[in-house]
């Protein structure tokens, strides 16, 4: 099968594909688009997209592919608008349960991402191709065969899309992802389309008053004037030193509807325009600074816009009208009554004739092909030359205006920041000021014990999936016992081999392969008595104490116990051997492993200052949560290291007694000296060697 086509970065891709009888399959995906345009409809008419908007295009199907509806939308730096299209998908796969949506980005399946942490082992992005899909407002995922009896009913490899579109429709109960994958993937769009509104933001700008004019009569075009000035360059900017469409001199105070997203961008932008533009601006500490400076950005981003229209052609051609006696737009007007769109609004009101312009506005922007669909820039030149307005009312209501909205959301705590990350991680917020230490070292221990696969390390708790398991150490077990030729179970037993004659005697052992070597020598120590493994990591234990090394570890305080009557010698050589390992040398402390693990992670924890790093990854995956430092204020001020006069010694009151349990490189208190006379540089270097 060919390679997979990559989706363009900030663009989202979509294909619906509806139920075909095979008869007219043309018209068929006509009365699915309309369909599927009129069951949008109520959500997107008035949504302010920040690039592209949610469009379909017929697509006729091929060997591989079948016949199907086809979008892609650009969503740039608004989050968001990818989100609400998965919203918009699951809502027409729960209106219309016949349809199968495939949506993708750059990433390929990102809808996966949502739930990676409850997906199947097997699921990649290289086995994840063409087998997630949308069905009946679920996700459904179309499993690798288990057994003989799957592959004649699920795909083995890559399927075409043709072959799992058939999957998905016949199988569905076999293909509907897991439960844990579904709440996952619910929870990322059951916020909408309520957010749809949280994200809008009002404010006012100090706009010429054509253009005030247009932005009332559509204010989805405000995206469009946004991104002119966001994206402009020094050869766009030679058209805004005339201001040919929006002059200054008619400027109003208007109120503006845009998306938060754009707001920041228009507002985070420092821009100074040019003299002969004819826009000044008012000095920061001025309270209309803010509506000047909104106001002049969105001027310049429309004259940017308006001056890539080409008037030498006519502006009629770029686009099509709808007819009023066209089928599919009565098709679709009916649809819309059947789903209250106009809101119970009389026909032929004011209310009723508003909405019934934005949904031909919108019908009229999808129902015809991409190349004689209108561009942004003719629509705002169209409204400029139908728009009216009169000035001197837009001056008299700028006293009735609402008052923006507030921006503080631009600036976000770390707190906050910390909260949003938790709730996009799925941690409680609660849970993280009352970790255990205890539990980053048992944690920590569980982590180093765990066996992981070639594809990386894994964490505890992670669900083992049924397959291939390779035994590393039954392997070496069973290697040794094939080699052996003496049971060592059983010393009066002969070896395997005695029923062909053989003698294994006068072997020599270092003719043997290495696993019988090392079993060999390990049952050789045994029999002897000789020291263990342990007996070998306590003495190396002991010699390290006395190093550096050593005593850069954490240990653990040895207790001394009263002297008492000598207890019987025991015979036990093994015991022996132990006990003057631990009383050959009375300093000898054993290191604390756990108290060294916390020490080292936390350490770790606070090099990366407060930054992803590898401390914090293991921990996150293991869902231990560590609370932030919190720096309290020392209960006495630190004093400086200098000399200080007899007097001051003496009216200071004493210091608290320090504590015993201290390093000695805490616990040494610096003897008080008396000022000598006059200082001499001995006493300089003395005082230099006493600070170190």
């Amino acid at each position: 099968m060919a390679e997979r086509k990559k989706v363009s970065e900030d663009c989202v891709e979509y294909r619906i594909f509806p139920a075909l009888n095979g008869i007219d399959d043309h018209q068929t995906l006509l009365h699915a688009l309309d369909t599927c345009l009129a069951l949008v409809s109520p959500h997107v008419v008035d949504h302010i997209w920040h690039n592209d908007p949610f469009q379909l295009t017929p697509v006729d199907g091929s060997k591989d592919c079948p016949s199907h509806l086809y979008g892609k939308t650009t969503f740039g730096d608004n989050i968001e608008d990818e989100w609400f299209i998965v919203y918009l998908l699951f809502e027409l796969s729960r209106q219309s349960p016949e349809l199968v949506i495939q949506v993708q980005d750059i990433d390929g399946e990102f809808l996966l991402i949502e739930a990676a942490d409850v997906l199947p082992k097997w699921v990649n992005p290289d086995t994840a191709e063409n087998r997630v899909f949308i069905h009946k407002n679920e996700l459904h995922i179309i499993p690798m065969p288990q057994t003989p009896a799957d592959v004649t009913v699920l795909p083995a490899s890559t399927p075409s899309l043709q072959e799992a579109v058939n999957c998905v429709r016949k199988f569905a109960s076999r293909t509907r992802a897991n439960n844990g994958v579904q709440k996952a993937l619910k929870a990322r769009i059951t916020e909408y389309p309520e957010k749809i509104q949280e994200n809008i933001h009002h404010t006012q700008c100090y706009i010429p008053a054509n253009l005030a004019a247009v932005l009332e009569r559509r204010p989805s075009l405000v995206s469009a004037g946004v991104q002119a000035f966001y994206l402009r360059d020094p050869i766009d900017l030679q058209v805004c030193r005339t201001m040919q469409y929006f002059r200054p001199g008619t400027r109003v105070t208007s109120r503006v509807k845009m998306t938060r997203c754009l707001y920041a961008q228009l507002k985070q932008q420092k821009f100074q325009p040019d003299k002969r533009s004819g826009f000044t601006l008012p000095t920061t500490s001025n309270p209309k600074h803010t509506s000047h400076d909104l106001g002049m950005k969105l001027a310049h981003g429309f004259e940017i816009l308006c001056s890539k229209c080409n008037e030498n052609e006519e502006r009629s051609q770029n686009g099509h009208s709808v007819r009023p006696n066209d089928a599919r737009w009565k098709r679709y007007l009916q649809f819309l009554k059947d789903k209250g769109f106009f809101k119970g609004e009389i026909e032929g009101s004011k209310n009723y004739n508003e909405l019934l312009y934005k949904a031909r506005e919108f019908y009229q922007q999808q129902a015809f092909p991409a190349k004689s669909r209108r561009t942004v820039a003719d629509e705002v030149m169209d409204l400029l030359d139908k728009v009216t307005f009169d000035i001197d009312a837009m001056r008299r209501n700028e006293g009735n205006l609402l008052p923006p909205d507030d921006d503080s959301w631009l600036n976000i705590s770390p707190e906050e920041l910390e909260t949003l990350l938790m709730k996009r991680s799925g941690v409680s917020n609660g849970s993280s000021p009352s970790a255990d230490l205890g539990q980053v070292a048992s944690g920590m221990k569980s982590f180093v014990d765990k066996v992981s696969g070639v594809d990386g390390a894994e964490f505890p708790g992670e669900a083992d999936e049924e397959g291939i398991q390779f035994d590393s150490t039954g392997f070496i077990s069973a290697m040794t016992k094939m080699f052996e030729f003496e049971d060592p179970n059983d010393g009066n037993s002969s070896s395997d081999m005695e029923e062909y004659g053989w003698d294994d005697s006068d072997i020599d052992v270092d003719d043997q392969p290495p696993v019988v070597q090392t079993e060999k020598r390990k049952q050789s120590v045994k029999s002897a008595g000789g020291p263990s493994v342990q007996d070998y990591m306590d003495l190396m234990d002991r010699e390290l104490s006395q190093t550096s090394v050593g005593k850069s570890f954490e240990k653990d305080p040895v207790v001394k116990e009263p002297a008492s009557a000598p207890k019987p010698p025991q015979n036990d050589t093994k015991t022996k051997k132990k006990k003057s390992i631990a009383e050959e040398d009375d300093d000898f402390e054993p290191v604390n492993i756990d108290i060294n693990i916390v020490k080292n992670m936390l350490e770790s924890m606070n090099a990366q200052s407060g930054l992803a790093g590898p401390a914090t990854n293991i921990l996150n995956s293991m869902g231990i949560q560590i609370p932030k430092e919190t720096k309290e204020p020392p209960s006495r001020p630190p004093q400086p290291r200098r000399r200080s006069s007899g007097t001051e010694d003496r009216n200071r009151p004493p210091a608290p007694p320090k504590p015993t349990n201290l390093p000695v490189s805490q616990g040494r208190q610096r003897p008080q000296r008396p000022p000598p006379p006059k200082p001499t540089s001995l006493h300089r270097q003395q005082s230099k060697e006493t600070n170190v």
